[in-house]
């Protein structure tokens, strides 16, 4: 990854999970923090989202159409600490020329077409002030979403699922010990685990695996 162009960030959450939300729903919440973050950058017919558990993605009107869940933006990583506070990590990728990323699932902003101004690089003077805006509001709004599960957390699931570019798509579950499942994703159970609908009935509630959506 070229340097100066994508941004890394931790935020310590304390004192969350102790109501009706456990902490392992904090890498979706992280996510929805994201996405209000980074849409406001982006044109009309561009969706930025939460792929299932834990990454953000762009997707464009053609993506939709075919059935794809877009590039991934960013990806979040979340660490319980002995104290049980929780370390958010978030990875965005900002200012990466389109030639110049990691694999061909990635994007940044600059790459998806987002309105990033007059920034070349994160360094430069119209850099800093993307970084300053993204930092700020992705904070802002996590924090804010932090505070309102204390007393509205199904305020906060409602707003998670509108933001899901994984609920009601097909996906292909990849379960340790090398078992594939395919289902319709359906719901998040109340520990924000992803219940799938398997096509010979019943369901699957999936709280670690890999989920590949299907075209």
């Amino acid at each position: 990854m070229p340097p100066d162009t994508a941004v890394a960030a931790s935020v310590l959450i304390r004192n969350f999970g102790r109501g009706e939300m456990p902490a392992s729903w904090l890498p979706l919440l992280a996510g929805s923090a994201v996405v209000s973050a980074l849409q406001p950058l982006f044109t009309e017919g561009v969706r930025v989202g939460v792929k299932w558990p834990n990454d953000v993605h762009v997707r464009t009107e053609d993506d939709a159409e075919a059935g794809r869940v877009g590039k991934k933006l960013c990806g979040i990583l979340c660490e319980m600490l002995p104290d049980g506070a929780v370390v958010v990590g978030m990875g965005i990728n900002l200012l990466i020329p389109d030639w110049e990323l990691p694999t061909d699932r990635a994007t940044s902003l600059l790459a998806a077409g987002a309105n990033v101004g007059e920034a070349g690089f994160l360094s430069d003077s119209a850099g800093q002030d993307l970084l300053d805006r993204v930092l700020r509001d992705v904070c802002a709004e996590l924090l804010r979403l932090v505070d309102l599960a204390s007393g509205d957390p199904r305020a906060v699931r409602q707003r998670i699922m509108r933001h899901s570019l994984t609920l009601g798509t097909e996906v292909r579950v990849h379960l340790p010990g090398d078992q594939i499942v395919d289902g319709r994703a359906r719901k998040l159970a109340d520990d924000g685990s992803l219940v799938v609908d398997l096509p010979t009935g019943g369901e699957l509630t999936v709280s670690a695996g890999d989920v590949e959506h299907l075209r």
